[in-house]
C-alpha cells in the first residue's frame, strides 16, 4: 500500500489521482491554513504582543505557539494545493499538515479550558477533522 501518485501529470479529459475525500480533505486544509493565519495576525494586530517577540503568555514565550502553528498553516495550504492538484507531494505534505493539526488543536484546548471556553467547540472540531482527514486520506487512495 503505497499513498504515492501513479501519475503527476493529466489532462484534462484523465481522472484525477485521488478521490472526492481527498479533494474535501484538501479543501478544508487550505480553509484551516487561511483561519491559522487570519487569527495570528489579527492577535498582533489587536495589541496582544506588547513586548513584541518577547511577549509572555503562562509564563512561555508565545512566538514559539505561532511559529509552529505558521509552520501547520503553511503545510496545510501547500497540502490542500497539492491534493486538489493531484501531485504526488500533496499526500505527504497532507499527512504532515494532519498530523500539526492535531498536535496544534491539543495545545489549542488546553488554551481554551484555562482563557477562552468559547474557542473549546471550535478547538474539538480541529481535533475530529484531523483525525477524518487520516481516515479519508488512506481510503482515497486508488490501487
Amino acid at each position: 500500500m503505497s499513498y504515492r501518485v501513479t501519475s503527476t501529470r493529466r489532462t484534462g479529459n484523465e481522472s484525477r489521482a485521488y478521490t472526492w475525500p481527498a479533494l474535501i480533505v484538501g479543501i478544508i486544509l487550505i480553509l484551516a491554513g487561511i483561519g491559522i493565519v487570519v487569527y495570528w495576525v489579527n492577535y498582533w494586530l489587536s495589541g496582544n504582543m506588547p513586548n513584541g517577540l518577547w511577549t509572555l503568555a503562562n509564563n512561555q514565550y508565545v512566538v514559539y505557539h505561532q511559529a509552529a502553528e505558521g509552520v501547520t498553516a503553511i503545510l496545510a495550504i501547500a497540502g490542500g494545493f497539492g491534493l486538489l492538484l493531484g501531485r504526488g507531494w500533496g499526500m505527504a505534505t497532507s499527512l504532515a499538515a494532519l498530523g500539526a493539526l492535531l498536535y496544534t488543536g491539543i495545545n489549542s484546548l488546553s488554551f481554551s479550558f484555562t482563557t477562552a471556553p468559547a474557542l473549546t467547540p471550535v478547538f474539538l472540531g480541529v481535533l475530529g477533522f484531523s483525525l477524518l482527514g487520516f481516515i479519508a486520506l488512506h481510503f482515497s487512495r486508488r490501487s
